[in-house]
């Protein structure tokens, strides 16, 4: 029996090492070839860039100014990257795919030990194919990292309150995973977890629970863990890091939406069906199927599952502003009521099920991409050829195959779809909203002082290395110090034009002018005769002084 047992979990291991090799390199496939995005993936990698340059490794700093977005742990990451395998587009990608491989894992280890491995492959397989997952996989943001610390701290509550071997060690890696969720995105790495297990608890009726979770020496490790850095950041900039940090970014963007036309109440339920394209039809059955299911409605893994869906769902539709990237956290459970309802197909010989709610969505999600991109790709027709012969080939090896072949098949044609995306899509996408080229000019007149006019990329500012200023047609509005305000999360040079041009020190100055702004830039600088040095299909530059 022992013996059994330790073939079984040496088994065990080499899948988890397997997956965790095999997502990895595949969310890591192609990324050298997707430039740096404006405007989220550029403010993390330039801060990292700096953190690196300055040496300074307790504040995050952009444009040389301190900034407090963010906590700490991302930056860490990014900054390590980038001090061990160089400044790249590669290593900056390189966290979001180890992460990703982690998630992948985290969700196989997990139902191995709660449900069945046949249970645990296929969850793995939804959610580790799921759009958005492959996306964040490869996004320089913090998205995938809290995914990982949100879910390995409901995790290991599951499993101390399930009681499996070490309830006491799984708690503490539960306060412990929670606290770099807090170090990773801030208040909410604690709260979201902590509501989602309060409320099954309550269900449950389970109160007594409590008194089993070591909360004294949890609070401890999780203080351990989480108050050094903001101790040491309140410390070092005192209230001006609370009001930002906890004002800004946290309290007002829960009460005042930042793009309000995004604050609509089926916001979430569109971003659930991108999400989990190609799997969402399927994942929306599986919800319904476990639900009308008394005996696994009734289980506690699957009662869960529900809740932690339920409570990050209903948080974020109520927090004014709205992000594609808030309900991610809730990929996990979707998998794994996925997974299962999954495997209970192939149980049942439902070759059918799978062929109309997993092969039909897969190739319209694939149509959907296409014409989603086509106005990217100069030579789309060879892409979409590729992809068509790959669907007939697919759709005539299934018809009299087992179920289970059937999805092995569908699931090859996905990750091909993955493969095209990232290798021709994605980084003709990226380049239409990333300025590398921008940044080259940037270094040609770099012995100018330069402006950007009515608009700014940080990219370029982190392939140059060159720090322009953000020239305005009027006068910064300057919010008063006590006011929470938008506008305190932009912290980039910005001068009006008008003094940009008048009282700059230097005598040489370059202002790049976007072509849409040319003619309200000409009208503000009529008497200036500046001199006109070159203009390409998006800008134009000119010259002020000698």
């Amino acid at each position: 029996m022992a013996a059994s047992l330790s073939i079984a979990a040496v088994r065990s291991r080499q899948i988890c090492l397997g997956l965790f090799l095999v997502s990895f390199v595949s969310y890591l496939l192609f990324s050298h070839l997707v430039p740096i995005t404006d405007p989220v993936e550029s403010n993390y990698v330039l801060t990292a860039k700096e953190m690196v340059k300055s040496g300074d490794w307790l504040s995050p700093q952009i444009y040389g100014h301190v900034w407090f977005d963010k906590p700490i742990f991302f930056y860490w990451l990014t900054a390590l990257a980038f001090k061990w395998f160089g400044v790249s587009d590669l290593a900056a990608r390189l966290a979001p795919a180890l992460f990703a491989g982690l998630g992948v894992v985290l969700i196989y280890w997990f139902l191995n030990k709660t449900s069945s491995q046949a249970v645990a492959l296929l969850a793995a397989l939804v959610m580790g194919t799921s759009l958005e997952y492959v996306l964040l996989a490869k996004f320089v943001i913090t998205d995938m990292v809290l995914f990982v610390f949100n879910s390995a701290a409901l995790v290991f509550f599951y499993l101390g309150y399930t009681k499996a071997e070490g309830t006491k060690r799984w708690y503490l890696l539960m306060y412990a995973s929670m606290a770099l969720a807090v170090l990773t995105k801030g208040p909410v790495g604690l709260l979201l977890p902590g509501l989602v297990m309060a409320i099954f608890i309550a269900v449950q009726r389970n109160w007594a629970e409590l008194r089993k979770m070591s909360i004294p020496t949890g609070l401890v490790l999780f203080a351990v863990i989480a108050f050094p850095w903001y101790s040491a950041m309140y410390y070092v900039h005192g209230s001006e890091f609370i009001d930002t940090f906890l004002g800004v970014h946290n309290y007002l963007r829960a009460t005042v939406s930042e793009h309000p036309k995004d604050n609509v109440i089926y916001y979430y339920l569109v971003v659930f069906l991108l999400s989990m394209l190609p799997w969402a039809p399927l994942a929306l059955k599986a919800m319904v199927a476990t639900w009308k299911d008394q005996s696994l409605r009734k289980s506690p893994l699957w009662l869960f599952s529900f809740i932690w869906t339920g409570v990050f769902f209903i948080f974020y539709s109520l927090v004014a502003t709205k992000y594609l990237t808030y309900t991610f956290p809730t990929l996990f459970p979707l998998a794994m009521i996925t997974g299962n309802y999954l495997e209970q197909l192939l149980l049942q010989n439902k070759k059918s099920t799978i062929i109309y709610w997993v092969g039909i969505p897969m190739i319209v999600s694939t149509l959907a991409y296409i014409v989603a991109v086509q106005s990217y790709l100069e030579n789309l027709w060879m892409v979409v050829a590729g992809l068509m012969l790959i669907m007939v080939f697919i759709w005539r090896k299934i018809k009299e195959q087992r179920p289970k072949y059937i999805l092995e098949l569908l699931c090859i044609y996905q990750v091909a779809v993955y493969m095209v995306l990232s290798l021709f899509i994605l980084p003709v996408m990226a380049d239409t909203r990333s300025e590398k080229e921008l940044a080259q000019d940037l270094l040609n007149y770099s012995d100018s002082r330069l402006g950007l006019y009515e608009f700014y990329s940080t990219s370029a500012v982190y392939y140059s290395g060159k720090t322009a200023v953000k020239l305005t047609s009027s006068e910064p509005v300057v919010s008063p110090q006590n006011e929470l305000s938008w506008s305190s999360k932009y912290t980039m040079p910005t001068e009006s034009l008008v003094s940009f041009v008048t009282n700059s020190k230097k005598n040489s100055i370059v202002v790049i002018v976007p072509e849409q702004k040319r003619k309200q830039f000409l009208e503000k600088i009529k008497n200036s005769n500046p001199q006109l040095l070159k203009t390409t299909d998006r800008f134009s530059y000119y010259h002020f002084g000698d």
